[in-house]
Order: C-alpha cells, then structure tokens, then sequence
C-alpha cells in the first residue's frame, strides 16, 4: 500500500517521535495538509530533547504568522540551540519580538527576501554569551556603522556569513571577533578598502568571497582586500565566485604568490570555478600550495594533455581536481582522443608519490581506486580501475 505524502505525522505514535528527533523542520504543512497542524504541535510538545528547529515558507502572497508564533511558543520550553528561519516575506515585529525571548541559541539564520532587514538588533546583545554561528541572508540597506555595533555584540562567533553586507565594513568587523574561523561575504567594488587600517583580530580558516562586475577592471581591488581579511597565516579553504559580463577574470599571479608566502604552509583547498586560470598558474599553485588537497578552477584548453600533467606534477597532497573548461573550447576537448585523456588521467594519478584519485575536465569526472582481481591463474591481483561518467548536459 502506497504511503500518503505528509504521513509521518499520521502514523508514527507520538511517543515514538522525540526518540528520533533532534532537529525539526516546517515546511509550511499547514497549507498542504492543515488538518496535520494540531498533530505537528502536539509531537513537538514530546520533543524535549530537540535542539534545533527550522521554519520555511516560500509564499508570495503573504502568510498568516499565527502559525509560526504557536510553534515558538512551545520552543520556548525546549532546549533550543538552533533557529533557522528562511521566508518570502519578512518577520513582523511582533515574531521578532517573540524571538527576542530566545537567549541560548549557538546558531541562528535568517533569510527573508522582503520586509525589514532583520540584523538582530536589539537581539544580539541577549544572544553574545552563546552564539557562535550566524546567518543573515538580507542585509542591503543597512549603514554599516549599526551592523558592525550588533556584530561587535557577539564575540564568540566562529562562523559568520552576510549577503549584501557593506564590504567596507568587513575589515572592522573582524577586529571584533577574534574567534572566527569561517566568513561567508560578498565584494562591491573599489569602496570596500576602506580607511579603517586595524589588522583583523580574527585568523579565517574558510574564506568564501562572492562577487560580480560589468567589466574585469572591477575585481582589481579585490585581490588586496582578500589579502587585508587574511593577515596571517590560518587560511586552509578559500571559495572564489567572481563574474563579469565581460568574461572571466584571470587570477593575477601576483596575488597567488603573496597568499602562499602568508598561506602557504596551510592552504588545503581552493575553489575558483568562475575565475580563469593558465595551466602555469595551475602548476603555480601546486607549488607554492604544497598540502593542497582539493582544486577547482577554470582551465585553459590545451590539446597536449601531457600538459595537465605537467601542472599537477608536484602536487603530492592532491586528492581531487576539478577543470572546468570554456564553452568555447568544448568542441575542441570533445575533439581529443578519449583513449589520450583518460591515458592523462591515468598517469596523474599512478604518478610516484601521487594520491589523485577524482579528476574533472570540462563535463566529464574520472575516478580511480585500487580494486582487487583475479589473475589467470588464479591469484588475487590489485587492478588500478578508472571509471568516468557526465556530471552535467552541454546546452549549445
């Protein structure tokens, strides 16, 4: 017999649901099923032992909060570490104002596309002694003298991502929190180096940077403002999305050399799909990167594939890497022999001292792993086996 959508809360017994529930997720059940509401509420009630709880409604046409406020009401009397709050509309003041009652939160996410920007003021200073992850998803508009004071509220925040947070603020920002390991921020251009010449108390370990420009001039100061976020030596990921209209922006070599002289001895992953990179840069990093483990970038084309080989030739930490080759050049990828690039392959990752084992170029992934066989007469045999297969549709 076929299981109706929505039939947890219909057949499982009650007193069974706390047992294998610590996090709750609403996805709006009551628009579907409002029948369910009353039993959703009285399972959560049984919940003691939950710890975080997310609140979803993707309506764009309003939404009665009443919903929401009753479930707050019963999280009040639980253990509650983590909140994630993600709608169309914004919050009314009255559930911020409910909100405001949580005070021992460890995380706490909110992404709201309309209404009030919601920075936890008036919120954060309750929240100061316990948070340490935050979210918010729509900060455009607000001046950043009021985000870094509700930032400067909570020092021991250890991961901190902000969409639309001025970029001139960032650099205050982490002289607050001396504590964070992992920022998740966007770059709008020149005006984010700012005057403000404090070196950041914080030492990132994770650094993700989003970005955008109508021409590939606009990144120039990105590079020396990636470098003030960084001044010492802790970065261990870094997660580059830079797009033009007018094409990819080259990562300047310069910059790779300064990030390794202060980064190099930790530097283990590198993601960089939207920008463009030489097969010199790519043996570049792999130089000067030596733990690197995991690389992902735009690559030039070339049709010696001894030449990927060359790049990667001295990386002895790398487990993956990802090349994802221009539009315009995949009719000449395509082009290549398949016996010549998966011989490549096969030689990056058998190379001596070597521990490749995932290879991406273009739309294609290789994956190689020992495996054991049977020889003619018998014996158990170690067979090297590579196995590739399409990640994703070519659109022409």
């Amino acid at each position: 017999m076929a299981v109706p959508k929505f039939s947890v809360a219909e057949y499982l017994p009650l007193d069974v649901i706390p047992l294998i529930l610590e996090h709750l997720t609403d996805r709006s059940v009551g628009f579907h099923r409002p029948d369910l509401i009353a039993q959703c509420r009285k399972a959560l009630r049984l919940c003691v032992h939950l710890e975080g709880f997310t609140w979803s409604d993707d309506s764009t046409e309003g939404t009665d909060e009443s919903d929401f406020i009753a479930y707050l009401e019963i999280l009040q009397t639980l253990p509650l570490r983590e909140l994630v709050i993600r709608t169309f509309y914004g919050l009314s003041d009255t559930v911020w104002e409910r909100l405001q009652n949580f005070t021992a939160l460890t995380k706490v996410s909110i992404w709201c596309m309309e209404g009030k920007p919601r920075i936890l003021q008036g919120w954060s200073e309750k929240l100061g002694a316990t948070l340490t992850h935050l979210e918010l998803g729509r900060c455009s508009g607000v001046p950043a003298s009021i985000l870094i004071s509700v930032l400067a509220q909570l020092p021991r925040l250890r991961a901190l991502r902000l969409k639309g947070a001025p970029s001139a603020a960032i650099l205050e920002i982490l002289t607050f929190l001396p504590h964070l390991e992992t920022l998740d921020t966007e770059y709008f251009g020149a005006a984010a180096l700012s005057r403000y010449d404090d070196v950041p108390a914080a030492n990132l370990r994770e650094l993700t940077v989003r970005t955008s420009s109508v021409h590939i001039q606009g990144f120039q100061q990105l590079w020396p403002w990636i470098r003030r976020l960084t001044p010492r030596t802790s970065l261990e990921s870094l997660t580059l999305n830079a797009f033009s209209t007018q094409g990819e922006a080259f990562v300047p070599r310069a910059f790779l050399l300064d990030m390794a002289h202060t980064h190099g001895a930790t530097l283990k992953h590198i993601n960089a799909d939207s920008t463009q990179m030489t097969l010199k840069d790519l043996e570049c990093l792999c130089t000067v990167f030596p733990q690197l483990q995991t690389l992902s970038c735009s690559a030039m084309f070339s049709a010696e594939t001894e030449a990927y080989e060359d790049a990667v030739r001295k990386a002895d930490n790398l487990r993956e890497l990802r090349m994802n080759i221009n539009n315009w050049a995949h009719i000449r990828m395509e082009s290549l022999e398949k016996t010549a690039v998966e011989k490549s392959v096969r030689n990056m990752m058998l190379r001596e001292g070597s521990v490749l084992r995932v290879v991406g170029m273009g739309s294609t992934v290789y994956r190689g792993q020992w495996v054991c066989g049977k020889a003619e007469d018998g014996t158990n045999i170690l067979n090297f086996e590579i196995v590739s297969n399409v990640v994703q549709d070519r659109w022409d």
